[in-house]
């Protein structure tokens, strides 16, 4: 938990023109999306490019 506590703390920081919107995907896909057994948003990397997707959502 205190990873994914880091990662969401790193992805609000990162994500260009925040809303609540935006925050609540960022939540939702590092905390709570579960796919067969595990997080598919466990990485840096992976959550790194989840903040580039929502960044070319403008």
């Amino acid at each position: 938990m205190k990873q994914r506590d880091q990662l969401y703390a790193e992805a609000i920081a990162m994500i260009e023109d925040a809303t609540p919107q935006k925050e609540s995907i960022l939540y939702h896909n590092i905390y709570s999306l579960k796919v067969n057994g595990g997080y598919p948003f466990s990485s840096q990397k992976d959550v790194h490019e989840l903040v580039n997707f929502l960044n070319s959502c403008d």
